[in-house]
């Protein structure tokens, strides 16, 4: 999974590279170093992921994809991918767990 949403981000950033000049509150400065998958190891340290959440977020960073027709800022990229996969985490588990921890804890 965490290799199919790095793809996914690289292929935008070949594609739609030229073409986004706006940036977010997702972009970051620089391309973190960090992949997808040593990321949600991490988050796995303070946040229990499971196979619904980590479904629920492909879900989620499917519609922000979709947004990106008509804002092509919003298409996942090494610049925002990272940023954009913790808040559809941070959604799915607010959605789906009857517990769930303040935005703090999910800052670590």
């Amino acid at each position: 999974m965490a290799e199919l949403i790095d793809s996914v981000a690289r292929v935008n950033h070949q594609v739609l590279g030229p073409i986004i000049n706006d940036v977010t509150q997702f972009h970051s400065h620089a391309i973190l170093t960090i992949s997808m998958h040593d990321y949600l190891e991490h988050l796995a340290k303070y946040v229990c992921l499971e196979n619904d959440l980590l479904l629920a977020m492909l879900v989620y960073i499917d519609h922000i994809t979709c947004v990106q027709n008509h804002q092509p800022a919003f298409a996942p990229s090494p610049f925002n991918i990272h940023h954009m996969a913790l808040a559809a985490i941070v959604v799915a588990h607010k959605f789906n767990s009857d517990i769930f921890f303040n935005n703090a804890r999910y800052s670590k």
